[in-house]
């Protein structure tokens, strides 16, 4: 290209001198032009082409709740974690159902801002060199083996540079992939364990390029460092900086200076501090001043807890202002609640509105949401939900022998008898000898059989409707013998319906059945 505009520009021997300006003024044209291009160049590679999930056959089906579902795993948090970092972990949506209506296993979740980076490695060798099966692998191991609903990572990057969708969601989805640092953070992942191998400089290159592309559209400074859950952290780190773990592996960890300077130089001069976001005021609208901290609370418990809104509306709510919960059919199998007023007369823009909430849990333990509609004056919905996580313990039911009031133990063939077992109820719920989980004694050894002197599995009732932990109850038998004479010899043991049976520790009576 020099040599070109050399011969341009001395063509003419007779103005040399002349031609030598023309000359540096070309040179000078070029090279600014290569700087243009170059520049066009790095925006471009600053917005790397992401593969959907549909793409790469994400199974969209193991998001959807099921009763069979495995526990979820989940990292333990000390039990004042949401009050210490609440303005750090609030949400401003939370979904919980798919298009279609069905309720996801892990609801859908966006957090007010989202400040750091987090990189990951998948630490799997499996499938290296078929990256889209190790992505549908990943999914399944994530969703189903480790119950987190879905992938945990917002995106995946392959040893070629390919880079996929992760979670469901699209931008600022929480993941499942930092424990503490979920909420707040992108979670960006490379197939392979890089504590034995080498980062591949076409992942290194994608990563850059992502992590420059998203800490523009977040206002994140590559280069800055901020609070992070009780540490000032870089805003650009490993998942080893959260959690007590080698992940992202030693080659990667080593890179993270040179990533941190290499995204600043892709991003140039870029003013992070003016990425905000606006929000219209509207006639009716509020801000939940909650903490985020989960309400904890034991099965089979009547729970009252507050919940307080700030109105950040044009104009005021009335007294007729309520909480109504919203239909879930999760919840609904979990809790019962009435709709909750509020407590003061009026409620001015820029006040605090109070509602009292009442709720029954069921003996189904596990993490919930309670999502309430706002019903501003007790008619104008407006749409976006308070959501509140609860917590419920799981139920344990245990019980201490008591007394076995047994009349006779000698009988004639379709005599009639009755008999009292007295149980202590050591659990944390209570007994009912009502409803779809009412406890009883059944035939047991083998387990669940028909007794010879009940025609039926069930053989002793509850007498008391009630029975609270520490209290006794009493379980009424009302036998008739056989019509066939034998010694007969009855085990049984306790049975909360559609819950669980208790082990009977050997409980039986003995009687003899004559003709």
């Amino acid at each position: 290209m020099i040599e070109s505009i050399a011969k341009i520009c001395y063509n003419d021997e007779k103005n040399k001198y002349k031609n030598m300006r023309k000359f540096l003024a070309a040179i000078m044209i070029y090279v600014l032009g290569f700087q243009v291009f170059a520049q066009i160049s790095t925006a471009e590679a600053a917005s790397p082409k992401i593969i959907s999930r549909s793409s790469w056959g994400a199974d969209e089906s193991v998001r959807l709740y099921k009763d069979t579902n495995p526990e979820p795993e989940l990292i333990s948090l000390p039990s004042d974690f949401y009050l210490r970092y609440g303005p750090e972990l609030k949400l401003f949506k939370i979904v919980q159902k798919n298009d279609k209506g069905e309720y996801l296993t892990w609801p859908i979740q966006y957090p007010e801002k989202v400040t750091k980076i987090i990189i990951h490695h998948t630490a799997t060798t499996k499938n290296l060199d078929d990256p889209v099966k190790a992505m549908q692998d990943l999914l399944i191991y994530h969703a189903v083996s480790r119950g987190w609903g879905d992938i945990g990572y917002n995106y995946v990057i392959d040893n070629k540079g390919n880079i996929y969708e992760g979670r469901y969601g699209g931008e600022g989805v929480v993941g499942a992939h930092a424990g503490p640092g979920n909420r707040g953070s992108i979670g960006i992942s490379v197939l392979g364990n890089y504590n034995d191998t080498e980062l591949s400089p076409e992942s290194l290159k994608s990563l850059e390029a992502l992590i420059a592309e998203k800490s523009k559209l977040y206002g994140i400074d590559p280069k800055g460092e901020s609070w992070f859950r009780g540490k000032k952290l870089p805003n650009i780190i490993g998942h080893n900086s959260v959690m007590a773990t080698s992940c992202p592996g030693k080659n990667i960890i080593a890179l993270l200076p040179q990533i941190r300077e290499d995204v600043a130089k892709l991003n140039g001069n870029f003013n992070y501090a003016n990425i905000q976001k606006t929000k219209e005021i509207k006639d009716y609208s509020f801000e939940y001043l909650g903490s985020g901290e989960p309400i904890k609370t034991l099965p089979d418990k009547r729970t009252e807890f507050q919940i307080k809104l700030k109105n950040t509306g044009k104009l005021a709510w009335g007294s007729a202002t309520r909480l109504k919960l919203e239909a879930n059919s999760l919840v609904d199998n979990s809790f019962s609640s009435s709709s909750a007023k509020l407590k003061e007369l009026k409620v001015l823009p820029g006040q605090t509105g109070t509602f009292n909430v009442m709720v029954n849990s069921k003996l189904n333990p596990g993490f919930f949401y309670l999502s309430y509609q706002p019903l501003i004056n007790g008619k104008n919905a407006l749409g976006d939900l308070v959501n509140i996580p609860v917590l419920v313990d799981k139920p344990i039911f245990a019980y201490e022998k008591i007394d076995f009031a047994l009349p006779k133990t000698n009988i004639k063939t379709g005599g009639k008898l009755t008999a009292i077992m007295t149980l202590k109820n050591i659990g944390n719920v209570s007994w009912r000898n009502y409803g779809e989980n009412r406890i009883c004694l059944g035939a047991d050894n083998p387990r669940d059989r028909v007794s010879a002197f009940t025609e039926s599995s069930r053989m002793g009732f509850l007498k008391e409707n009630y029975v609270k932990p520490g209290q006794n109850g009493h379980f009424i038998f009302t036998l008739k013998a056989p019509k066939t004479a034998g010694v007969y010899e009855e085990y049984f043991a306790p049975v909360i319906e559609k819950i669980a049976w208790l082990d009977g520790n050997g409980m039986k009576f003995l009687v003899n059945v004559f003709s």
